[in-house]
């Protein structure tokens, strides 16, 4: 019984040395792995600061700010997101390491959903795809013979006003949003707080692309009084944002069955009602 005991001392005796060797290696691992890591072995020598449209690589690099001494391993990309962040249209950014000592820093910017134009003030303000005001755009834009924005000073027309923002519009990607209030007053970075303009932004995401692809402009006077005008000159009277899916149905069999359809109001799709040309 007694070298039965003594064995059992023995295995518990071998498994704690075994487990305390185990652990100072460890340790040892943990100590060269904190003196690597703030030694200057992998220090950021090689910043590679990324412009993009909007973001120039001038701006970028005033707007960062990394400690002196910054290594691959200790680089803080949040701090480096929110300094990039005080730019308005920077939703993220993208941060790369290429050991031993390379850096790549690229700004994301917020995708345009819409542009707002307000006529009181000539302005075309872009608004990202989060229903933030980024900025105003110039509306004065250059544009080639078929009508494409062009950014090297060497279009063959210019476009002013409402013009500029309609083709600001085509060129992101984006739905125009036109009879915005006067009393409408973005502020880059903030919000949309207007409810006339969140409205028409939900018809932006609600309708379909295909829809989309047919509408010149959604005018958004008020969440009431909202309307869409087709590229063909149809006028869609819309009103507020619901039943976005339904209208949108009503108004595609509506002017795939009726010929000379000159206008339509859905603001109550389950009882439309239309105008078309008489035909001869």
């Amino acid at each position: 019984m007694a070298n039965k005991t003594s064995d059992a001392a023995s295995v518990v005796a071998g498994k704690g040395k075994i487990l305390g060797g185990v652990l100072a290696v460890l340790a040892v691992l943990v100590v060269v792995a904190i003196v690597v890591i703030n030694s200057g072995l992998f220090t950021a020598t090689d910043i590679q600061i990324q412009g993009s449209e909007h973001v120039t690589k001038h701006d970028a690099v005033q707007l960062i700010d990394l400690p002196e001494g910054t290594s691959l391993f200790n680089v803080d990309p949040d701090q480096i997101t929110e300094d990039l962040k005080q730019n308005p249209w920077v939703s993220g950014v993208d941060v790369q390491r290429q050991f031993p000592h390379t850096l790549i820093i690229t700004p994301m910017e917020r995708k345009v959903i819409a542009i707002a134009y307000i006529s009181s003030d000539d302005l075309a303000w872009a608004i990202g795809d989060d229903d933030t005001w980024i900025a105003p755009l110039s509306t004065s834009v250059e544009v080639d013979d078929q009508g494409n924005v062009i950014t090297t000073g060497q279009g063959s027309n210019t476009l002013t006003g409402i013009d500029a923002a309609l083709a600001l519009a085509k060129h992101y990607g984006a739905v125009l949003l036109t009879d915005v209030s006067a009393d409408v007053a973005p502020v880059s970075g903030q919000a949309v707080s207007s409810k006339a303009v969140k409205a028409g932004l939900d018809y932006v995401r609600g309708f379909s692309s295909e829809f989309l692809g047919q509408v010149k402009d959604i005018s958004t006077p008020s969440v009431e009084a909202i309307s869409a005008n087709l590229n063909n000159g149809i006028e869609v009277s819309l009103g507020d944002s619901d039943d976005i899916a339904k209208k949108e149905r009503v108004v595609t069999k509506l002017l795939s069955q009726v010929e000379g359809v000159t206008y339509i109001n859905v603001r109550s799709p389950g009882n439309y009602t239309f105008r078309n040309a008489p035909t001869s």
